[in-house]
């Protein structure tokens, strides 16, 4: 309950920062780190306790990005309106999609999300070109209204990532995060000891697909111009699974510490060694992935053994 507290004083302690003339430069870092940890924390609780490694989130980032935008540039509608209704939409297709793919289990699971995502990609990238229309303007991408509110994006995104971490939190001690976890053990044992496998499934997964595109609705207008190439790239779901596997999968506070970490020395790295840091970064992740595989959170096993004050 400690760490409960203390985490809640910390997202607390942030919210100050834009009041006492904190530099835009770590403005915009901090976004960047909220939305991180944000859609880590969506990854980690629709994978990250069940054991289905899902390859498709980003699906539902580049959904709500584009209906979001599509909604504030050819329909004029606010910005919360749009984001809420690109959210609904993107659930209502995440139930759909939910269905077959929550029956396949391991690589056939990965591999169907991946194709949903790519798929999705495609779409977006033809639709206009197929049907002779102006909707998604394809390859050429959309460009939202300018807005110099960086306060906004800065609180939109750590309120976000707050109102995750205590969801996190409530599922992690709820009936359903202990069915959760139940299937991640055995999905077998778990179905004959009477617990409805396949809505815990599609319960999670929904709420993941809501935040993500609320995250990717917000990540749209705050940088004004996307592309299917950005919004829908794989290398967004990655990043999601690295930041939770390096945190800790199946935990509270991994996902968290996996995007500070991973953030925070990704920005470093790249400022010190433009060209290499990638590889450099690579190089860190096996080694934490090595000396403890379930992720900075299980460092703490080691401290009886290694007597630090972790």
């Amino acid at each position: 309950m400690k760490k409960f507290v203390f985490t809640i004083i910390f997202f607390l302690a942030l919210a100050i920062l834009p009041f006492i003339g904190i530099d835009r430069y770590y403005m915009r870092f901090l976004t960047y780190l909220f939305m991180w940890a944000a859609l880590a924390q969506c990854w980690n609780i629709s994978s990250g306790y069940t054991g289905y490694i899902d390859f498709g989130p980003v699906a539902y980032f580049g959904l709500g990005a584009y209906l979001t935008s599509i909604s504030m540039t050819l329909f004029h509608h606010t910005f919360l309106f749009s984001i809420i209704s690109g959210a609904i939409v993107s659930v209502f297709v995440a139930l759909i999609i939910s269905m077959p793919t929550l029956k396949l289990k391991g690589a056939y699971f990965a591999i169907a999300t991946f194709a949903f995502a790519e798929s999705l990609k495609q779409v977006v990238l033809s639709f206009d070109r197929t049907f002779h229309v102006n909707f998604f303007n394809g390859s050429h991408g959309i460009t939202l209204p300018i807005s110099t509110n960086y306060k906004m994006f800065f609180y939109s995104m750590l309120f976000i990532s707050f109102i995750l971490f205590l969801l996190t939190f409530f599922i992690a001690k709820s009936k359903i995060g202990l069915a959760l976890k139940a299937i991640g053990e055995s999905e077998n044992v778990s179905e004959l000891i009477g617990i409805n496998t396949t809505l815990n499934k599609i319960i999670v997964y929904l709420l993941s697909a809501f935040f993500i595109s609320i995250i990717g609705g917000i990540y749209a207008y705050w940088v004004t111009y996307i592309t299917p190439d950005d919004v829908f790239s794989v290398h967004k779901t990655v990043q999601m699974v690295i930041m939770t596997l390096l945190g800790g999968m199946g935990t509270i506070y991994g996902p968290l510490m996996g995007a500070v970490f991973l953030s925070g020395i990704s920005e470093f790295l790249g400022a010190e060694f433009v060209e290499n840091y990638l590889i450099i970064v690579g190089f860190i992740v096996i080694f934490i992935i090595l000396l403890e595989p379930e992720g900075i959170y299980g460092f703490k096993k080691w401290k009886k053994y290694l007597k630090l004050k972790i």
